[in-house]
């Protein structure tokens, strides 16, 4: 390893210039912060009296320099930077005007660089000397201590002139103490001269930057001496010290459990850092609150919810005495959980607006109209004294109006709603967010635009954290998915999202319908038993009919229904409760009739259509299901009304739904016999997928597009011979297509290619 007297000074030119007048000069003083290579350059120096350390001459030594220097003699001093030493200021003073001034400074990181290959004996990075530099200052003796087998012990050497209130400062800066002479002399108990004089010495021995922080080689190698008993101490006098002035404690807090102190004396400090971190780190917030003691009981559930430790938060919810913001925090994981109206139960007894609105949504998604409006009108009865009260009046108000009220104007007050209070939603307990249920309900109600917007722009505020960002991101993929862009879908489906439940549902029939609408029969299979496992640990409720419906239509398709049977029926049964409103009514019924149509239970299918329109006059979304699910019915038996279906297809699309304006506008060219209205069809069919951003459906992909006006016959019950017809080849060659067809698609016989056909977009040209 390199010592400095073998090391090459590296030294800027400026430097190098004023060194070069000195060596010609009589009297010569060198300055710099311990470490800078004074030392070495006094060797270089011929005169006969070189001082090194001139920072702690005494009195005696400088007369008989001066003596000297009055005889004539040629003096050499080296001392370090704002030395507190008279007798070097007076020798200083009394040396002749033609005095040498040799200020030696920090290396920069160039010359660290090159210090370091020299060192080394390599080549090392730019990055590699940025972070040398930084740790070091650019100190060469700290630069070759650092370099060394054993950094940390080699640089100890540099505290053991120090004296103990130095090391102290030292020590207590390194813990994190803010820069202030007064806190540093309550916290050290020292006097504030004492101090000064203290940081003086510390920036004289280049410990300590000149705005006052620990050098990091410094800091380490003094945190690592220091015994845990005397680091506690401090920190726990900073942490008292900083909480009695209403300052920052979290990092201090965070010491002292790192250290294993829980002192009840600390209790408040270890509160008040639990709440600076709960936003960021609500893993450590639980800690904190833990290690704060029983009065931060409701605290520490909230935070245990906010870092995913569902089971934890709810054992230290006392129920019987839970006070508001314990029950918001059990009833979130009761919703999770699947239990929402257990969940909207538990919040009746709520004493602010915001847990009663969410009791309200609680008891609505679980069909209990009458109980739902009781609480609203107990809610509105007192006076909304903060902004999260009135929140929660908004929120009770919006869900009762998608129920009882005119549905687009539920839906404009949703979005609104969604705005309010969204700034600290990261770090709230709430059974759903604000924007989550607003865009839940735009999906319902057909408006896919705004609702990808309030969930993009929650994804990014989220940034992966957050009780409520799997389900922002999950109900991201849902409108993806349903405006036919399954590839967007597929990207945004993470493995890792669904951790309760709720999302769980959610993600296992996302899953299912990708794979459905990309042909993938086998891949369907696979996916089935994890959707329909999913589907048996959450009871249905009003928030979860989407994905309930996307599973019904993939059992239909693989042979299963009869395993979804009884939750549709209470899903059916739930929504009578309501009073079937429109807006929560007619997605879940458009899915059930498609389910319906791959089963041919035609009388099934009759009723949903006849609810789509039922609801028609409410909602416009209604409207545009309706009259599609009409043209879909009328052409399955060769009537094809061409201007019809162009309609019902262009408002399919208006509401987002791009894909199944495709699907129709193609399963209807399929099915008329004029060839121009086919031609017309299918180019309309071309034109809505091509919206889809360029990406095609998975499962027509694999196939030519011969193949594809194959299926498309066949998935609409055309014999080979009438399909050989149709398309001028002979049936021995549709058979041949057919086969090729199957082995893609993964069908084992005729009934399952019908079904693998039915849900992809079979238009020829893509």
């Amino acid at each position: 390893m390199s010592s400095m007297s073998d090391t090459p000074l590296l030294l800027d030119d400026g430097t190098r210039r004023t060194l070069e007048r000195a060596r010609g000069a009589d009297h010569v003083v060198l300055t710099g912060p311990a470490g800078c290579g004074k030392t070495t350059l006094l060797r270089t120096f011929g005169q006969p009296i070189v001082v090194d350390d001139g920072h702690v001459l005494g009195e005696d030594e400088v007369d008989g320099l001066l003596e000297e220097v009055d005889a004539g003699g040629r003096v050499v001093v080296a001392h370090r930077l704002r030395p507190d030493n008279r007798a070097l200021a007076r020798l200083v003073g009394r040396l002749p005007g033609s005095v040498v001034r040799v200020r030696l400074r920090p290396l920069s990181p160039g010359h660290v660089r090159a210090l370091a290959a020299h060192v080394l004996d390599a080549e090392v990075s730019e990055e590699f000397a940025e972070r040398l530099h930084d740790r070091t200052g650019g100190t060469p003796r700290f630069v070759l201590d650092e370099l060394s087998p054993d950094p940390r012990a080699t640089f100890a050497r540099h505290l053991d002139g120090l004296s103990v209130a130095a090391s102290d400062l030292l020590l207590v800066r390194a813990l994190g103490a803010p820069f202030d002479t007064d806190l540093l002399a309550a916290v050290l108990a020292l006097t504030p001269d004492v101090v000064s004089e203290s940081v003086e010495a510390l920036r004289s021995a280049g410990l300590l930057r000149i705005d006052g922080a620990a050098l990091p080689v410094a800091a380490d190698a003094v945190e690592a001496l220091a015994p845990a008993e005397q680091r506690a101490d401090l920190l726990r006098e900073l942490a008292l010290a900083q909480a009695g002035r209403a300052q920052p404690v979290a990092g201090y807090a965070t010491s002292l459990l790192e250290l294993g102190v829980v002192d009840p004396g600390l209790a408040d400090v270890f509160a008040a850092a639990g709440h600076e971190v709960i936003d960021d780190d609500p893993a450590l917030a639980a800690r904190l609150f833990t290690a704060a003691g029983s009065g931060s009981s409701a605290l520490l559930a909230r935070a245990r919810a906010l870092s995913g430790d569902l089971d934890g938060a709810v054992d230290v919810v006392d129920l019987e005495h839970a006070d508001a913001d314990a029950l918001l925090v059990a009833a979130t994981v009761l919703t999770l959980r699947g239990q929402v109206g257990r969940g909207g139960e538990l919040l009746q007894r709520s004493d602010n607006g915001l847990g009663l609105g969410f009791a309200v949504s609680g008891l609505l998604g679980a069909g209990r109209l009458e109980e739902a409006r009781a609480v609203q009108a107990g809610a509105r009865s007192r006076p909304a004294r903060t902004l999260t009260d009135t929140l929660g009046h908004r929120l009770a108000d919006v869900v009762l109006q998608t129920v009882t009220g005119p549905p687009m104007a539920a839906v404009a007050t949703a979005v609104a709603t969604a705005g309010v209070n969204q700034a600290g939603a990261r770090a709230s307990v709430q059974p759903d967010s604000p924007t989550a249920l607003a865009a839940l309900i735009c999906v319902h109600a057909g408006e896919l635009t705004p609702a990808r917007s309030l969930l993009v722009k929650a994804v990014q505020g989220d940034d992966g954290r957050g009780l409520h960002a799997d389900r922002h991101q999950l109900l991201l993929a849902c409108v993806e998915l349903l405006g036919g862009d399954a590839e967007a879908a597929r990207r945004l489906l993470r493995p890792d999202l669904a951790r309760e439940p709720r999302e769980a549902l959610l993600a296992a029939a996302l899953e299912l319908g990708i794979t459905r609408r990309t042909g993938d029969l086998r891949t369907l299979r696979s996916a089935w038993e994890p959707a329909q496992q999913a589907l048996v640990v959450h009871p249905v409720d009003l928030y979860t009919l989407i994905p309930l419906t996307e599973i019904a239509v993939a059992a239909a398709r693989i042979g299963q229904f009869h395993r979804v049977e009884t939750h549709l029926d209470e899903a059916w049964t739930l929504l009578g409760d309501l009073g079937d409103p429109p807006l929560w009514s007619v997605l879940p019924r458009w899915n059930a009739f498609h389910a319906a149509l791959l089963l041919g239970d035609h009388a099934t299918a009759k009723h949903h259509l006849a609810a789509l329109d039922d609801a028609a006059d409410a909602l416009p979304f209604a409207r545009a299901l309706a009259a599609a699910a009409h043209c879909w019915v009328q052409a399955g038996h060769g009537g094809v009304d061409h201007a019809r279906v162009e309609a019902a297809a262009r408002e399919l699309h208006a509401h987002g739904m791009r894909a199944d304006a495709a699907r129709l506008a193609g399963h209807a060219a399929m099915h008329t016999t004029e060839r121009k209205a086919m031609t017309q069809l299918l180019d309309i069919a071309r034109q809505f997928h091509g919206t889809n951003g360029g990406r095609g459906d998975g499962g027509a992909d694999v196939l030519s597009d011969r193949e594809q006006e194959v299926a498309a016959l066949v998935r609409d019950g055309l014999t080979y011979r009438e399909v050989g017809d149709a398309l001028f080849i002979s049936a021995k060659t549709v058979e041949h297509h057919v086969t090729r067809i199957r082995n893609k698609l993964g069908a084992k016989n005729r009934r399952e290619l019908e079904r693998a056909l039915e849900d992809i977009d079979l238009s020829p040209a893509r």
